[in-house]
């Protein structure tokens, strides 16, 4: 995992988003469950499903979890569009995997990370088509293990070099 400094910023609009900060900051400090719980004043089972992303966890123990491991947490302003009710994504994109298959309300961020975390170069090309280079790039970082962070960003970077190329032959046309 990589590991997250003080002056990190993650930027998260879903439990699941969420959670999976808090499990790669506690393991970038070397903590178990079963140690990083009872210091937070929470039980194993509930920091668990709080990592997961269970949707009704308790805004106070998750605040306990989140400082016990040194984090804070902010509320900013969206720079999101409104999720919509609309076709997932998966199915307006057709990528070749569901990504969104149990949650079509899913957020256009965690939609993107699931993709990148899958390293499907096809679905990856329809996600970065759709969004935009800058949109998917920026998830990127959020993936937490470097090795998951070095494949996406090598298929990206194929991609982006497509892109570039692609631009220079209808320049020279």
């Amino acid at each position: 995992m990589m590991p997250i400094t003080s002056h990190a910023v993650a930027v998260v609009n879903s439990v699941e988003s969420l959670g999976f900060v808090a499990r790669a900051k506690r393991e970038s400090l070397g903590l178990g469950l079963r140690e990083a719980a009872p210091a937070a004043g929470v039980g194993t089972r509930f920091l668990s499903e709080f990592e997961r992303g269970k949707p009704t966890a308790e805004i106070g123990k998750v605040l306990a979890a989140l400082h016990a491991i040194g984090l804070d947490l902010a509320v900013v302003p969206s720079t999101q569009t409104e999720v919509s009710n609309e076709t997932p994504y998966s199915q307006r994109l057709k990528t070749e995997f569901p990504y969104d298959w149990s949650n079509s309300r899913m957020s256009s961020a965690l939609f993107i990370r699931k993709v990148l975390q899958a390293h499907r170069f096809n679905d990856m090309l329809k996600v970065v088509g759709h969004f935009g280079f800058d949109q998917v790039s920026r998830e990127l970082a959020t993936l937490g293990d470097p090795a998951k962070i070095e494949k996406a960003a090598d298929i990206l970077a194929r991609i982006y070099k497509g892109m570039l190329l692609a631009r220079a032959q209808d320049a020279a046309s």
